[in-house]
This record gives structure tokens, sequence and C-alpha cells, in this order.
């Protein structure tokens, strides 16, 4: 499905204090060590390796920061996160909850996060979307299967 179709939502990760300088310092010092190799003395071959795979480990961080975001679409919700990528049907969503169990395979940069329960996953998967109300909503609009119940999604009462 095209990215311009108004079927698709797009959010950004919320993204906590703690882990933003984290994920920035450790970036900052994995450069400061790269100029370091570059200044001291020794074949400039194994200075310019040893460089650019200290300035290669510093840019992961950054690369997860700003490349961490979720995408619904009619059928499916995409999770990216760097170089992770998951599709899950959102057929197979057997829930959403603001407060889950804490485990997940997590494609959230804040503890303030939303857990996907899908069927065939042991853990689900846990996102930290910006505008939560907002995932929420969406996430509704594009299922049949499930209903909003004040903060979660769950599956639709049977009569």
């Amino acid at each position: 499905m095209s990215e311009n179709n108004s079927q698709t939502a797009v959010f950004k990760s919320k993204r906590d204090t703690w882990i933003t300088i984290f994920i920035w310092t450790s970036a900052l010092l994995l450069c400061l060590f790269a100029y370091g190799i570059m200044v001291s003395p020794g074949p400039i071959i194994e200075r310019l390796f040893g460089a650019s795979i200290a300035l290669l480990i510093g840019l992961i961080g950054p690369w997860f920061w700003f490349t961490t975001y979720y995408r619904i679409t009619e059928s499916s919700i995409h999770l990216h996160s760097g170089i992770f990528h998951k599709e899950l049907n959102i057929t197979d969503i057997k829930g959403v909850t603001f407060k889950g169990d804490g485990s997940g395979y997590s494609f959230a940069f804040s503890g303030d996060s939303i857990h996907i329960e899908v069927e065939g996953s042991i853990r689900g998967y846990k996102v930290s979307p910006l505008d939560r109300r907002g995932f929420m909503i969406a996430l509704d609009g594009m299922s049949d299967h499930l209903q909003i119940c004040e903060d979660d999604l769950v599956p639709l009462a049977t009569s």
C-alpha cells in the first residue's frame, strides 16, 4: 500500500528523556573515541579502520532513534526501528493494552508503552506512539474484531 494512501496512518515513537540522553551521549563518546584514534600515532590505515568502526558503532543508536515509527494500514501494522521490521496482520491482533505485563519484543523508546498481543506470538510487541490515543483510534478504525474499551482495544463482545 502506498504511503500516500488516506487509509495509512504513521505514528512517531515517543522517546523518554533518559533514553535520549543515553543514545546521544553514547554517540558523542564514540565520535570522540574515533577522533582519539585518528590523532594517535600509528599507521594511517589502522587508524582509519579503527575510527571507522567506532563511528559506525556510534551511529547505531541515533539510527534507531530517528527511524522508529509505526504505520497502520487497512490490513496491517508495520513496526519499524533501525534494521528491525515487523508486519502484524490486524486480523491476528488479540488485544492492545496500555498496561502490558512488561514482556514483548520492544519497538518502544519509552517506558510508557502499549502492548500488542498477537495470535501466534507468546510475548507480543511493545510500541510507544507519541499520540497513543490517536494510535488506538486508528487501529480501532481498521479492525472489525476489536473495540475500544476504556484505554484498551479488546475483542468485540459476542452476544
